[in-house]
């Protein structure tokens, strides 16, 4: 036993892929009294025994690598076999607990000399490596709890895979399958709710990102709070927070392309898996459950989470069933603004100020912030999750039946202190009393730092919002063997993603008060004062009520037949693929309810204690709201919203159909691999208004083509250079038919349904080897030229009319940078670093001009993560760093407010701790966000502040039962 501890392992927790090398044909005609294994290196032959008889193999550290010829083939008998490799390669094996142990020879034995005459001493290789890719039973590796991520699942293949295993994942400091992904060099993620929500890879965001679940593209949307008030919801991004991590076992992660895999990954391909049988033995069932008790900072309320998955494998079949049940209660809180604009400022009072200062207010050259809101945003959630899988595994024939259901609802309640005078400033606006401007400081920029305002016009925003999304997906995916040589194997599969929202109701409060804001450039927290009672019913009254309701649909169908036939080391593969993708969306409102009838005294807006609300949530102020409740019992009893209250410009559908078909070839040697293929896609997608059946419809084609090297630099070092051609999708929004005034100038956009994919022309070239015996270094260089980004151009016939055209290009640039240096037996340190740079012109006609990165792209990404792990206990301590990035160019307001929205840099620290109180027992405790960061938004080249919100820290205490 104290050799066991004193080893270091590296498990590798990812699915059976078929191998190029004549290793893998053999070891794919085995059956399970059969074992085969043929091998040129003691780790490669340990490696076949794994992989054939579900024995953990843990190797010495100090152990190296032996090269040497070795053959087998004969029955199942575990103990004859590893004599036999003991014996040919010199070295200990033991056996511990259904585990291999091994260790360089200490004594020899002469039974051995039976076995092999004449042993010879082979060889041993100049690399002595500490971390080995073994498969094992997952009780073993449930049981050996690691912190890892393997960079390079297939070293002999000429595209690289990352490997992400989440049996482990309740180890982490995480909460959502965003979260675990952020070990990976070069992803980066944003948050809601204090959770990763989406993310971005090598600089661009996860528009560009094709994720599949269980071998089947995929898309589920919930949507944010603060999603430019939820209307960024028709984006082609993967919202990770609407699926439970829990049902997942293991995540892939592909930055380069090869023709096999499906198209649309621009920026790389995530792939999640909700099963995988590799890693259990025969006979071996295993149940696994969690609970979780979680408190956060600005929460009374504690969050309770629990998950169990239950696992077995008879000959040959596979079952599982898993289920997750997460109840929780999050706020975030802050202070935010609408997009600073020059104001006509009407007949405000001006006079007290300087000369200078009114004829730049005269002149409308100053920048007003707008809204200026103190805001708290509080969500009760609960969500649940249910996946099942059978699989068979025959002879010649297997197959995986997969499914899995989710579903997340949020009761959501926002409250707003806010100004609402003219364009949402503090200025009153059609008021009897003007408002009066006594003190105003502006910067270089002209925009407001410092100001003192009389009669300013206040408002409170109280909103109720019920979000319920559904999501589910079956796949059957399989393989036949129709000779030694030639397989078929194939993918059928269905997913829906509804989103409904049947209530969305804000109620607007009006008051007027002095007010002074400071934006003094030192504070990234804006700060007001008000100079009225805000809690007193008797300063406010009712001015408007706004009720909306959403549904969205999103529907996929997908079906892949391919073939491969192998001969020596080469692979053919040739496929055809049909991908189905529907996104509807239908959304009512009325706006203004009763505002008339307030204001003129048709209906009493004064405040009673039914209808009254304290919001004593936030930090620094509390103010007066309202109970949405109630407001709806006595004013919305009688409101229904129909067919007459779509709002066309957000109620449209877009269809997809996609077809493809691809040839590849495959050439693979011990020191080098190559694989060129060509790919060809073709789309129908047809755009419909929600009260008009007929649409407009686009076909087009597009031809791809991948070529992938690897190269054995030395026993140490080998390189990849990859080079491709991908396409993504246009995202739905920007298919939108409906004619729309344009802000600030007398036009209209009009729609564009002849749209097509966005394409990349992408280089890159690896570097992948270990440094020393300590430590393992993965590098990447690459370039990337995107063409077919969005622009508008004004219509040639109608001078009035613009539209959006597939017009810009941009080029992206970086690195990536993964290093893993192990300090001391029990302590690794786990270094990622990714540079990215972009530049595009954005054009809004010949009005209009911007030159700048990529939307979604940060220039620097680093994750750092500090592991101390021994059998029965561990501890991480990691940082995560993302730099500013612009988050949206919006042409429509470039002549009245600053076109650039995006946030300020931003780093998360979490530590998590696990400890093995017995065999199957284990405690993990944790804080996420552990330096309480603010989440910073900005508006304008300038950097104005936009929307600061901060969620608190989460503490954690998770048992894990492991049977």
């Amino acid at each position: 036993m104290q050799r066991v501890s004193g080893l270091l392992l590296l498990l590798c927790l990812c699915n059976s892929q078929l191998s190029f090398s004549q290793q893998a044909i053999t070891a794919s005609n085995s059956n399970e009294n059969l074992v085969i294994v043929q091998a040129n290196d003691l780790f490669s032959s340990l490696k076949m025994l794994s992989e054939q008889t579900g024995a953990a193999v843990f190797f010495a550290v100090d152990l190296a690598n032996i090269s040497a010829d070795f053959y087998y083939s004969g029955d199942n008998d575990l103990t004859r076999i590893i004599e036999l490799i003991a014996t040919h390669y010199q070295v200990n094996i033991e056996q511990l607990e259904g585990s291999l142990i091994v260790s360089e020879l200490i004594t020899a034995t002469d039974k051995n000399d039976e076995l092999i005459n004449t042993p010879i001493l082979p060889a041993k290789k100049d690399i002595p490596l500490e971390e080995v890719l073994i498969s094992a039973s997952s009780v073993q590796t449930k049981r050996a709890r690691r912190y890892s991520v393997n960079n390079d699942v297939n070293p002999d293949d000429a595209v690289r895979v990352e490997s992400i295993s989440l049996m482990n994942a309740a180890s982490f400091a995480t909460n959502n399958l965003a979260d675990s992904l952020l070990n990976v060099a070069g992803v980066s993620a944003s948050y809601d709710s204090a959770e990763a929500r989406q993310v971005a890879m090598r600089g661009l965001s996860g528009d560009f990102i094709h994720v599949a679940l269980n071998g089947m593209q995929t898309l589920a949307i919930h949507g944010s709070s603060l999603d430019s008030r939820e209307q960024n919801e028709r984006a082609l991004a993967f919202d990770f927070n609407v699926l439970p991590s829990e049902l997942f076992e293991k995540v892939d992660i592909v930055k380069e392309y090869s023709v096999d895999q499906d198209s649309a990954g621009i920026a790389g391909n995530i792939n999640l898996y909700t099963s995988n049988a590799d890693q259990l033995m025969d006979e071996e069932p295993q149940l696994n459950a969690m609970f979780e008790y979680s408190q956060t900072d600005f929460v009374d309320k504690p969050t309770h989470r629990g998950a169990f998955s239950w696992q077995y494998k008879r000959r040959h079949w596979f079952y599982m069933l898993g289920g997750s049940v997460n109840n929780k209660v999050t706020q975030e809180q802050g202070y935010n603004t609408y997009r600073w604009r020059q104001l006509d400022i009407a007949s405000t009072d001006i006079s007290q100020l300087s000369t200078d200062i009114q004829k730049k207010l005269q002149a409308q050259q100053v920048y007003f912030p707008r809204g200026n809101r103190y805001s708290v945003w509080n969500n009760t959630i609960k969500q649940q999750g249910v996946t099942a899988a059978v699989h068979y595994y025959g002879d010649n024939f297997s197959h995986k039946l997969d499914w899995l259901y989710a579903a997340l609802n949020n009761q959501k309640q926002e409250y707003h202190l806010a100004t609402r005078g003219i364009s949402s400033s503090a200025l009153a606006a059609g008021s009897e009393q003007p408002s009066k401007i006594t003190q105003l400081e502006i910067d270089q920029y002209d925009y407001l730092r410092f100001a003192e305002f009389e009669n300013a016009q206040i408002a409170t925003e109280s909103r109720q919002l019920n979000k319920k999304t559904q999501f589910s997906q079956l796949t059957w995916r399989g393989d036949y063997w129709l000779s030694p040589k030639l397989k078929l194997n194939w993918l059928l599969g269905s997913s829906k993603n509804e989103l409904d929202v049947p209530k969305d109701e804000k109620v607007f409060l009006k008051a007027f008060s002095n007010l002074t804001t400071d934006y003094s450039p030192q504070l990234t927290y804006p700060h007001n004062s008000y100079g009225m009672d805000l809690q007193s019913s008797k300063q406010w009254q009712l001015d408007e009520i706004d009720i909306q309701a959403n549904q969205s649909l999103i529907e996929q169908q997908q079906g892949n037949i391919g073939f491969s036939y192998q001969h020596d080391a080469t692979l053919w593969q040739f496929g055809v693929q049909y991908k189905r993708f529907v996104d509807e969306r239908v959304q009512k409102q009325q706006d203004d309810l009763y505002k008339r009838e307030f204001n003129i005294g048709l209906l009493d807006s004064a405040l009673d204690s039914e209808l009254s609300k304290i919001v004593d949530y936030h930090k620094d102020v509390s103010w007066l709201g309202v109970n949405n409740s109630n407001v709806a019992k006595r004013y919305l009893t009688d409101i229904r919203l129909d067919s007459g209250n779509i709002l066309d410009s957000q109620s449209y559908s877009l269809e997809r159909i996609n077809s493809a078909a691809w040839l590849q070839y495959g050439y693979q040697q011990d020191d080098y691999s190559v694989d060129l293929g060509v790919r060809i896609e073709h789309f129908d997608e047809q755009v419909r208004q929600a009260k008009n059946l007929e649409g407009t419809s686009n076909r087009y084609s597009r031809p791809l083509f991948s070529a992938n090297f690897r190269y054995a630099l030395s026993a140490n070092w080998q390189t990849r250079l990859n080079i491709s051609k991908n396409l993504t999708p246009v995202a739905t929004k920007y298919f939108n038919p409906t004619k729309q005034p344009l802000s600030g100038i007398a036009g209209y956009e009009v729609s564009n349904t002849a749209l097509s994919a966005y394409e990349s022309q992408q280089f890159t070239m690896q570097l992948i080897g270990n440094v020393d015996s300590h430590t393992q270094l993965v590098s990447s260089v690459y370039a990337k030229k995107l063409s077919g980004l969005i622009n508008y151009q004004q219509l040639a016939y109608d001078k009035d009319l613009y539209q959006r055209v597939n017009q810009a290009t941009a080029w992206v640039k970086g690195i990536d940078i993964d290093l893993t240096h192990h300090l001391y037996p029990d302590i690794t340190l786990n270094a990622a670093y990714s540079y990215a740079d972009s530049e595009r012109d954005y054009r809004f006609a010949d009005m209009f001009k911007f030159t700048g990165p990529l939307e979604g792209q940060s220039k620097h990404v680093a994750n750092l993560s500090l592991d101390y792990q021994q059998q029965t206990w561990g501890s991480r301590l990691q940082l995560n760093y993302r730099s500013g990035y612009i988050s949206e160019v919006n042409y429509q307001q470039v002549w009245v407010d600053q076109f650039e929205t995006g946030f300020l840099p931003f780093r998360r620290i979490n530590w998590s701790a696990y400890f093995a109180l017995n065999d199957v027992l284990e405690l993990n405790v944790g804080v996420n966000n552990f330096s309480n960061e603010y989440y910073l938004e900005y508006a304008g080249q300038h950097h104005a502040i936009y929307n600061t919100t901060q969620a608190g820290r989460q503490y954690y205490l998770r048992f894990i039962l492991m049977l």
